[in-house]
């Protein structure tokens, strides 16, 4: 089956996937900030003084940008998924050809997926029930990062039988 022809992912998986994705990701945030922000740039690498991760300095929020960057676009880009897709049979492909979404798309599906949750801070939350009430409303799935960067979840080549 041609890419042309996969089918769109199914709700239940698309969020399973972003769950493993937002988890994998806060991890790997927990570790860089914490391991590698305070330990080794902060100066205190025994861990004597208590953890301050502020994401209104400059260094913390440099780097929270950089690894949600890194794990969301760059795969994207490459590859057509996360880990979480990978992991549930998905690919992230250009709605309109079904080819693998370039890199400036990538990058603005994280922007929207990402950057306005962290830029709006405590107002993020609500941002993310807006994109994740998005995912309802129309009868594709497309998320509002998906129509604002041209893409859609499909099904992996060889994962249909797994997704029927």
């Amino acid at each position: 089956m041609g890419p042309e022809r996969r089918p769109p992912a199914k709700l239940t998986h698309r969020l399973g996937a972003r769950i493993l994705d937002v988890v994998t990701l806060t991890w790997v945030l927990f570790f860089v900030l914490v391991e590698v922000d305070q330990r080794l740039l902060g100066g205190d690498p025994w861990g004597q003084r208590p953890l301050q991760i502020d994401l209104t300095e400059a260094r913390p929020l440099l780097l929270t940008i950089l690894v949600i960057g890194l794990y969301e676009t760059v795969p994207v880009a490459a590859k057509g998924a996360t880990l979480g897709k990978v992991l549930f049979g998905l690919r992230l492909v250009s709605s309109e050809r079904r080819n693998p979404l370039p890199w400036p798309r990538a990058l603005a599906r994280t922007l929207v997926l990402y950057g306005a949750p962290v830029a709006l801070g405590a107002y993020g939350g609500t941002v993310l029930l807006v994109l994740l009430a998005s995912l309802a409303l129309p009868a594709t799935g497309r998320g509002l990062h998906d129509r604002l960067a041209g893409s859609i979840v499909v099904v992996a080549e060889g994962k249909q039988e797994d997704h029927e």
